[in-house]
């Protein structure tokens, strides 16, 4: 299928870019991994169904609208073997290498600062590299909805989150407030709070609200991400910043490996997202199959609901796009 978004939606793409989180381990999964590859590996470097890997499916889905030049990725440095054997599409400066985990919060300033050094106007769509999408080229539609939007809003940034099947409570909540006028036909609304896997009642009552999963998958100005980390995490800010802005390419690795391990691990959602709901807009995806596949049940359920095929280790399977 070709997934190419009809050019219409955004001409321009001269200052659009995609990040890749691909620095998780996906410790969950690791049961159905060492079943299919007979050997653990992190989950977004594994063909779940089809013959590409999440991450794989997940560069060709933002490569449809974003050009490969402004595509990035940040990895851990055990991560490294996976990724050059699937991504040899990116260019070598746009993989980058984090020293360590020190969460999500520092693994995305990292990358945001690459990106504002390269062009200090862009725009940036943060993608997860390992959730399962069934309805790609529709997926793609509202993330360019939402660089419009985000190009005419500087201040605002704009999460994607997807109408709920079921009640989920291992799952992040979106709670929807006022809603937000455009001229795409789709829902959006103010961000009022996030509920991050609330119990089963709780569950039961924002999926009876009309709340929607929070796919993680955000879109904005890249100054407007970077001032968020700047009034949240100043000092980490400043010392990632500097180290990007000030030298070149060998210096900075040096300094990251000497300073990145001793920043404090910091989650993106909590300390981050959470402190700039008046700045957050959410748009309401409701045409695709969307799901984080954290865990076995999971993702078999998805595959017979699909009508799909689980990957066999060495055996070629259908591609799902």
């Amino acid at each position: 299928m070709n997934l190419q978004v009809e050019s219409d939606l955004f001409k321009n793409n001269q200052n659009i870019w995609g990040l890749i989180l691909s620095g998780g381990e996906g410790t969950r999964l690791q049961p159905l991994v060492t079943k299919l590859y007979g050997m653990e590996r992190p989950k977004q470097y594994c063909s779940i169904v089809g013959t590409r890997s999440m991450l794989q499916h997940t560069v060709d889905r933002i490569k449809s609208f974003i050009p490969s030049r402004q595509i990035l990725a940040i990895v851990n440095p055990h991560h490294l073997g996976f990724l050059q054997e699937q991504l040899n599409g990116l260019a070598p400066e746009n993989i980058l290498v984090q020293p360590c985990d020190r969460g999500t919060a520092n693994g995305i300033l990292l990358p945001l600062l690459h990106i504002y050094h390269r062009d200090p106007d862009a725009l940036v769509a943060i993608f997860p590299s390992d959730h399962f999408i069934f309805g790609e080229k529709e997926f793609m539609r509202y993330v360019a909805h939402a660089f419009h939007f985000v190009s005419d809003y500087r201040d605002s940034i704009m999460l994607l989150g997807i109408s709920p099947s079921r009640v989920e409570p291992e799952y992040g909540w979106i709670e929807k407030g006022e809603v937000v006028d455009n001229p795409w036909n789709v829902k959006i609304h103010q961000v009022t709070r996030f509920w991050e896997k609330p119990d089963q009642s709780k569950a039961e009552v924002l999926f009876q609200n009309g709340c929607l999963w929070n796919t993680l998958v955000l879109v904005g100005h890249i100054r407007t991400f970077l001032l968020q980390f700047q009034n949240v995490v100043p000092d980490i800010f400043d010392q990632l910043y500097h180290t990007i802005s000030l030298y070149n390419p060998l210096e900075r690795e040096s300094i990251l490996n000497e300073i990145y391990p001793l920043l404090p691990s910091i989650n993106f959602s909590k300390a981050i997202l959470e402190s700039c709901t008046d700045q957050l807009c959410v748009m309401e995806v409701s045409d695709t199959n969307w799901s984080d596949w954290g865990n076995e049940d999971r993702i078999l359920s998805d595959i017979e609901r699909l009508n799909l095929k689980l990957h066999e280790y060495g055996v070629p399977s259908i591609s799902y796009v």
